[in-house]
């Protein structure tokens, strides 16, 4: 099949990747014509098959589809979804092949759970405000459990709150214990209605205040009320039955059939109208704007982007497309000009290849060989790897040496044929590109690109040195390729790992992959010994392998030995010592599993006359298919970084166990720069501050802005647990987005999956979970590219201002002493890295009245003399807790003082970062006590007493037969006894009062 004939075919299932994320994580989705495609949802291969999931995932997306049109006012809806399948699964006429489609850049993942969310939906978000997140998360059994749109409504409206976060990047505006535990509050003072209000958006809820013990199965009204606030636990309860609310869909109250909308800022339409007082995440991240503001500003929309349009109902229907996943074949493109015998650059790449073929590649998978100099030249057409005569045949097909020119496009055209080769259609096929120049022969990158993107693959591309082209980047975007860099200094290794990611990337079990445990390149002297060692951790152990390779002779150059944790030496009289001099390569290959613990080695350079450059690369399979390994993966802000326009580079790194994150480690990237510069090691950290969204979930991040010019940058991702802290999370919350039921059913929720639905009301904590294992793991994090600097610039130079404190909170306050405690993360000098030169921290009247005008000069400017804790002039290190304790006044007689902070960083070259969050500090000369638990004269209330008491018609008198029948009829016939705490007597009315008043219903004789 030629390569047109191959283009043809895939067009139609070929899924064109965008640049809306900025993360070099690739995204297919796009926004045309009002309707959304390019979205891939994927199933893990640990889910059944069951073909009734795949209904589910139609029905879910069929829905929301509708209810995204109107939510967005008739300018967007779900035109074209492709559902992944596992390879496990039996394979169906109708399943296609699956193009560029992969499980680990899909959009929706279908998959087992994450313990901090589970059985909830969630979204996973690495970036703020405004930014794609990585994907939506669902569990199979939330999928096709009845009881999930019994709780939680229709799917469809679960998932559009899910798009929101995804597509948009809003966050949650409930108060939410576990994605924003610090920040976790249910009431607020607004300064407007002069009361304590519930957190929500928008204002015209309607709710109760009421306090739970699921310990004791009761619940009764909080002490207390709007003037004066509430007892501590206490939860802002919304009803069920509501009149004139709209809004908001990222409140989590879309079961509520009236929830139709995303929150505005037009104050004419009260019911849809946002809160900006509201104390809860979307607001801290989103500087208070509301969702329409947001997605006015979102690529998708801005400028009048798909405007409003008129469709059918059938219209509103997106089309669907299945694939499955099939088997991974690669074509290695290997650059074999003149330039390549620069500093043993050629002889690095065949050792690489060589160690690939023979231990990396996984039998089943399919390898061809293309080299280019004047022209693309085919080695080895696609060779299916069964055996070790398979894997000699590419040995052999491995080109002898390198001269000639640069034809990058040639090659790639060539590529395309091997992956077509005896019919087979390209798409999904992955061309792994290693280049150490720029293109000199025609076709060039832009004469073919079109071509290569319309047949499907996918393109890695490897930049050998900082001399390498600067589109190899862009080619591995525009295809949903990786990008690495390999500086060819000491102490990188991205070489080895380039080749062994294309083993990870077709549906590959956990079990099954290949973790690499270290990963360097070393410099001996003329007959040195060095050593190092590894902590081999018990998820590990299985075809375990320490690689080896020299650059300067084609003789045995290094003699390597191993220590096991008994103290055994491993040496050359070992069988599994092997040596190939042809491709200079040492490997020692240890069978069954390995014992865990400390493993030592030592290489020694066996000339005595010259230095010898030496790569090391150590890995291992899990321990067996039960055992699920720890995983660490990254991804940076972006594989083309606008330094020129103040932007840092951010990497990202999560770490988990399955689907479990695993937080408090030692997670560090270690950077290399062009222009001869020392590497810059950096911690990364979880924190929930600096560019870290989300704390304890397990992705660890940072800036990095010490630049040095134009060039590659490249990342090498460090692990370790920390000396025993790190911990796997493996709690299920206490609370998140809240079902909309009467309280009464509140403790005798079901169980999804195994998992119990979340309680209202537990206060947030800690993440708990088990001790992680001893545990080391080192990869490549990835590679970006600085293409120009800002006017002026020299290494070293102050370019980035002071870091934006996102996580500004009122830890404390003290109506006695008239004191308020604001607690932080301090920020750096440069972003999040060193250390500010002073604070300014303001206070106004109410957050709103900060947001009408954000000039300091307007409020009042803390000075020292108001400081009792804290000095503005000495900010600590970045990463560290700032408190301070701040003096503020309190009118006479009153009984509530409210104020409004906000802070900022200035550095010691003037720079100035922006203004932080807006926090809202009440002071109360009154807090009402605790009550009690459970009622001291009762040991609890039926189900059906308790039915009784919530099902009062609202604003009614009900005889006491009436309260019988009611009770009977809503009664759940449950043996548990469930208490409501407060005991209603014949003649007693419940009596309706506004919503905005936060205080829903009114006991009153």
């Amino acid at each position: 099949m030629g390569l047109r004939s191959a283009v043809v075919t895939v067009a139609i299932l070929l899924l064109v990747h965008s640049n809306v994320d900025a993360l070099t994580r690739p995204s297919s989705i796009r926004l045309e014509n009002n309707g959304y495609t390019g979205i891939v949802v994927a199933i893990h291969n640990n889910v059944p098959e069951n073909d009734e999931l795949i209904e589910r995932i139609k029905y879910m997306f069929t829905e929301g589809s509708k209810y995204l049109y109107e939510a967005t006012r008739k300018r967007a809806y779900f035109d074209k979804v492709t559902i992944l399948v596992p390879k496990t699964w039996t394979p169906k006429p109708e399943y296609q092949l699956p193009g560029n489609v992969t499980f680990d850049y899909a959009d929706v993942i279908v998959a087992p759970p994450n313990p901090r969310w589970a059985p909830l939906q969630y979204t996973k978000q690495y970036q703020g405000c405004g930014e794609q997140g990585i994907h939506i998360h669902f569990l199979e059994s939330f999928l096709s459990d009845p009881n999930t749109e019994l709780y939680y409504g229709p799917l469809g409206r679960m998932l559009v709150h899910e798009w929101g976060h995804l597509r948009w990047g809003l966050f949650d505006e409930y108060p939410d214990a576990v994605g924003d535990p610090d920040n976790y509050q249910e009431f607020y003072f607004s300064p407007i209605t002069n009361q304590f209000e519930g957190v929500r958006c928008s204002y015209d809820y309607k709710a109760v205040p009421l306090i739970f013990f699921p310990d004791n199965l009761f619940y009764r009204e909080c002490n207390g009320g709007p003037d004066v606030g509430y007892e501590d636990g206490c939860v802002y309860y919304v009803i069920v039955n509501q009149d004139d609310v709209t809004s908001s869909i990222m409140y989590g109250t879309y079961p509520l059939e009236l929830i139709a909308n995303f929150c505005d800022d037009d104050e004419t339409n009260e019911s849809n109208l946002h809160n900006r007082e509201a104390p809860n995440k979307h607001n801290r991240l989103c500087g208070r704007r509301s969702n329409w503001e947001v997605l006015r500003d979102h690529v998708d929309f801005q400028g009048d982007k798909n405007p409003p349009r008129n469709m059918t109902e059938e219209e509103l229907v997106p089309e669907f497309t299945i694939v499955q996943h099939k088997d991974i074949r690669v074509v290695l493109l290997m650059d074999t000009s003149g330039s390549m015998t620069t500093d043993n650059r050629f002889s690095k790449m065949i050792s690489s290849s060589a160690n690939y073929i023979s231990s990396i590649v996984t039998d089943g998978s399919y390898i061809g060989i293309v080299e280019f100099n004047y022209v693309g030249i085919i080695l080895k057409n696609l060779t299916l790897v069964t055996s070790d005569d398979d894997r000699q045949a590419l040995l052999e097909s491995l080109p002898p040496d390198a001269a000639g020119s640069t034809a990058i496009g040639d090659g790639l055209l060539k590529s395309i044929e091997v992956l077509s080769y005896g019919g087979r259609n390209p798409a999904g096929g992955i061309i792994l590109l290693i280049s150490d120049g720029d293109e000199r022969e025609a076709p060039y990158i832009d004469d073919v690109i079109d071509d290569v993107t319309r047949s499907g693959v996918i393109v890695d591309s490897l930049a050998f040195t900082q001399n390498a082209d600067s589109k190899l980047f862009k080619l591995s975007d525009a295809t949903g390729g990786k990008s690495f860099f390999y500086s060819n200094e000491p102490g990188s290794n991205t070489l080895y790992e380039a080749f062994a990611s294309t083993m990870e990337r077709g549906d590959v079990r956990d079990a099954d992959k290949r973790v690499q445990l270290f990963g360097t390149s070393w410099t001996l002297v003329a007959s040195e010994t060095r050593e190092g060692g590894i902590f081999m951790d018990n998820t590990l152990g299985r075809k375990t392998e320490f690689a080896f390779s020299w650059t300067t002779t084609d003789q045995l150059a290094i003699e390597v030995t191993l220590t096991d944790p008994n103290g055994t030496v491993i040496n050359s009289t070992y069988d599994g010592y092997g040596v190939d001099v042809t491709f200079r390569l040492l490997t020692i290959k240890l069978p069954g599993v390995v014992q865990p613990g400390a493993w030592e080695f030592a290489v020694r350079n066996l000339d005595d006359s010259d230095d010898e450059e030496v790569s090391i690369t150590i890995s291992s399979y899990p321990a067996s298919d039960d055992v699920e390994p720890i995983i660490v993966t990254s991804e940076l802000s972006g594989s083309i970084t606008a330094f020129e326009r103040g932007e840092p580079l951010v990497a990202y790194a999560e770490l988990r166990q399955g689907f479990s994150p695993i937080i408090y480690a030692n997670v560090y990237a270690t950077i290399e720069r062009p222009g001869g510069y020392d590497p810059v090691q950096l911690q990364l950290l979880d924190n929930g501050a600096g560019v870290d969204v989300t704390k304890n979930d397990g992705v660890y991040s940072r800036t990095f802005t010490d630049f040095t010019g134009v060039g590659f940058y490249g990342i090498k991702i460090d692990v370790d647990n920390n000396n025993g802290n790190a911990v796997v999370v493996d709690t299920a919350p206490f609370s998140k987005a809240r079902p909309i039921i009467s309280p009464d059913k509140v403790f005798d929720l079901p169980t999804i999956g195994g998992f119990e639905i979340p309680l209202p009301g537990t206060p947030p904590e800690e993440p708990k979970g088990r001790s992680a294992p001893y545990f080391s793991r080192g990869i490549s994090g990835g590679s970006s590219r600085v293409e120009s600097e800002p006017p002026g610039f020299t290494p070293g130079s102050d370019t980035f201002p002071p870091g934006t404190v996102i996580d500004l909170r009122v830890s404390a306050s003290s109506f006695e002493n008239a004191t308020v405690t604001l607690a932080w993360t301090a920020p750096g000098d440069d972003l999040d890295n060193g250390a500010a030169s002073r604070y300014e921290i303001v206070r106004a009247t109410s957050i709103l009245a900060w947001q009408n005008d954000s000039t300091p000069e307007s409020h009042y400017v803390i000075s020292a003399d108001d400081i009792i804790q804290g000095n503005l002039s000495e900010p600590q290190d970045y990463g560290q807790r700032e408190v301070y304790v701040i003096q503020v006044p309190i009118a006479e007689n009153a009984t509530v003082a409210s104020y409004a902070f906000v802070l900022r960083a200035f550095d010691d070259a003037g720079l100035v970062s922006r203004f932080s969050n807006a926090v809202q500090a009440t002071l109360r000369e009154y807090v009402p006590p605790s009550g009690p638990s459970k009622d001291p004269e009762k040991e609890g209330l039926t189900g059906g007493q308790i039915a009784m008491i919530v099902c009062l018609t609202v604003g009614g008198v009900l005889l006491i037969a009436v309260l019988i029948v009611v009770g009977v009829k809503c009664a759940n016939s449950k043996e548990k006894k469930v208490d409501s705490g407060k005991e209603k007597k014949v003649g007693e009315t419940v009596e309706e009062v506004d919503g905005h008043a936060n205080n829903a219903y009114t006991v009153s004789p």
